[in-house]
């Protein structure tokens, strides 16, 4: 009878080690499919911020508005990436996009920052205007 027992729980124990090697080939595969998922994932911006920084400093504005725009399109809601975009536009010389952007900017995230970079392209958008002819 003993020995009948002794066979059961060696029966069982195999039975244990089987389980916990199949659950250790299923933990590795969804390790492995988090991990490739989270290089492709769309919150993830396509360029890094490094690369439309490059663009700027080479004076390259319409490469660096090109990426910034695509990671912008991802990631509507990021107030870094539209105060990113009115940075481009005011280097650009485009006065009315860039308030438009510093604007988003400011309504995402309302910090002193924000504010400071809107005031200040309002107040260049308002020294503009007076210093244009009148319309005729």
């Amino acid at each position: 009878m003993s020995e009948d027992i002794n066979q059961q729980i060696l029966d069982e124990i195999r039975k244990s080690r089987r389980s916990n090697q199949v659950l250790l080939v299923v933990a590795v595969v969804v390790l492995i499919l988090c991990t490739v998922t989270n290089r492709s994932n769309p919150r993830n911006p396509p360029h890094s911020w490094d690369t439309v920084r490059t663009a700027m400093r080479e004076l390259d504005y319409p490469r660096a508005l090109s990426l910034a725009q695509a990671n912008v399109l991802l990631l509507p809601n990021d107030y870094y990436g539209h105060g990113y975009l009115g940075a481009i536009y005011l280097a650009m010389g485009n006065l009315t996009n860039s308030e438009a952007e510093y604007q988003r900017a400011y309504e995402l995230f309302p910090s002193e920052e924000n504010e400071k970079d809107l005031a200040a392209i309002r107040k260049r958008i308002a020294a503009t205007q007076l210093t244009l002819p009148p319309p005729k």
